[in-house]
């Protein structure tokens, strides 16, 4: 009797975040940021996506992680049609469906955690979510092979079992490998002379993530860009590259998952193996991000033409923090007695903000002080009023866009104020909306992930600093005995190709 082979699978790297899956005789493309720059021209694709690889794309599915601009950005978004059947995960928030039916695409199916979906006969999409304010991962499953998107969730204890536990055999994992959070934007007046944050900090993670996964492969991923504003181009060196984390592997002794460094328009087919360009993006970096930046400086004067004539009022801020304030409630108001809030703008003037979120003032102030003004905040007056108008102050730390000035104890105030951010623009405030059906519905799934909350908090109050290492240990989905690597039926040639 004649056995029927596999269908053919294969996935390109497009973008930063941006994966092309074909199987089935369909293709899914995960995050298209494609084109431009996200978060103010902070960030750019490194390497860029060539013309001919985004005017290829023809999607027949698009699968968005979650919101931040460079997993869901708009000016990608609409290079498509608006038809094109769009999954995201279906969170507490309507954010993402809101904001993409306003945009104008009709077809937005949100997928509950753990649920999954059959593309076609064949092709299979899990959505697994993690993170208070919102990211998610996916699962695909075709042709015998395994694909798991991890993506910028930091999946860890038994949400992740529960996942390994569902998908046992899997070909690929892609992880993100660089900071994208606020942290390097802080500034201490009493300690000005602090080195920036740990870059091994995000190596160490995901050698641990991927070698508790066991896939036969691990992609860095969704950490693939670079800083060209004038502002955040000295922050390059702050970014992981792919190589780097290959490296580290490697000095680990880590044969297993193997560490494939891919970008753009690198591939795999089950059919031919790996396609992975030796460009000299890596090799000789510091050339390519000065030529990138000098290949963009038309589009970057132009922007920063309209930051410099960008003013902010009194009334937009006191619109603005007004409404914010009204919806905290009034213990989380008082933590920030004799702790207020200055926030310094750029732009056509230099205007500070004096915002006492204890008692809902906000004034204009002429001069700032470091005695006086406790908590700066420093960025441009364009920035600030984007973050207003959107109500996205959740990417402001991510864009690096941003200086938070303070004491080193006294940092736990802005801490308090971004997680603060992230409740309200999460439709997590008002606390009511702690108790809604949907809220409801979307955490009871994710009790796995209520109960690891618990733990690590509980081990923080016996003064055990958290370690991302020490929720993943042990064996994938807890299987001892069988380990991986198994064997494997497609091809894992590689062919080096030349840009």
């Amino acid at each position: 009797m004649r056995v029927a082979s596999a269908p053919s699978v294969e996935f390109q790297i497009l973008s930063h975040a941006g994966l092309l899956v074909k199987g089935a005789g369909k293709s899914l493309i995960f995050d298209p940021w494609l084109v431009g720059s996200s978060y103010w021209r902070s960030w750019w694709n490194f390497p860029p996506v060539s013309r001919e690889l985004i005017e290829s794309l023809r999607p027949d599915f698009l699968y968005l992680t979650h919101i931040h601009w460079d997993h869901f950005h708009g000016p990608s978004l609409r290079k498509f049609p608006l038809d094109t059947p769009i999954f995201i995960p279906k969170s507490p928030a309507r954010r993402m469906k809101k904001d993409l039916l306003a945009m104008g695409f009709e077809n937005v199916t949100e997928i509950r955690h753990g649920q999954t979906v059959e593309l076609a006969p064949g092709l299979r999409l899990s959505s697994y979510q993690f993170y208070p304010f919102m990211d998610s991962a996916a699962v695909v499953e075709c042709g015998g092979v395994t694909l798991f998107n991890a993506n910028d969730a930091k999946f860890m204890g038994a949400p992740l079992d529960q996942i390994l536990a569902r998908h046992p055999r899997i070909d690929f994992v892609f992880r993100s490998h660089s900071s994208a959070n606020e942290r390097m934007c802080f500034d201490f007046m009493d300690e000005p002379a602090r080195p920036r944050e740990d870059s091994r900090r995000y190596l160490r993670d995901f050698a641990d993530f991927v070698r508790k996964v066991g896939a036969r492969y691990a992609i860095p991923f969704a950490s693939n860009h670079c800083y060209l504003h004038r502002e955040t181009f000295h922050l390059n060196d702050t970014i992981t590259t792919p190589p780097q984390v290959e490296a580290y592997c490697r000095s680990r002794d880590m044969t297993h998952p193997e560490v494939k460094a891919m970008v753009s328009g690198d591939a795999w087919s089950s059919q031919t193996g790996f396609a992975i360009a030796k460009g000299p993006h890596f090799t000789d970096r510091d050339r390519c991000l000065e030529a990138y930046a000098a290949g963009q400086s038309q589009v970057l004067e132009k922007f920063y033409a309209l930051e410099a004539r960008t003013d902010t009022s009194l009334a937009q801020v006191e619109g603005y923090f007004r409404r914010f304030i009204a919806v905290l409630p009034w213990v989380v108001r008082r933590a920030f007695k004799d702790r207020q809030v200055t926030c310094v703008l750029s732009g056509k003037r230099t205007s500070r903000f004096w915002i006492d979120i204890h008692r809902g003032v906000i004034r204009e102030v002429a001069g700032v002080d470091d005695e006086a003004n406790p908590l700066q905040i420093y960025t441009s007056a364009y920035v600030f009023r984007r973050c207003m108008a959107q109500d996205m102050f959740i990417h402001l730390g991510i864009s690096k866009r941003v200086l938070f000035r303070s004491s080193k104890a006294d940092a736990k105030y802005f801490r308090l104020l971004i997680t603060l951010f992230n409740l309200y623009e999460c439709e997590m405030l008002p606390a009511w909306k702690l108790l809604s059906p949907r809220f409801l519905a979307a955490w009871l799934p994710r009790w796995r992930e209520v109960g690891l909350y618990m733990v690590i908090l509980c081990r923080q109050a016996l003064g055990r600093p958290f370690s991302m290492g020490d929720y993943l240990k042990g064996d994938p989905a807890g299987q001892e005995g069988e380990k991986r690597p198994r064997e494997v039926r497609w091809p894992v040639l590689i062919t080096q190709k030349r840009l």
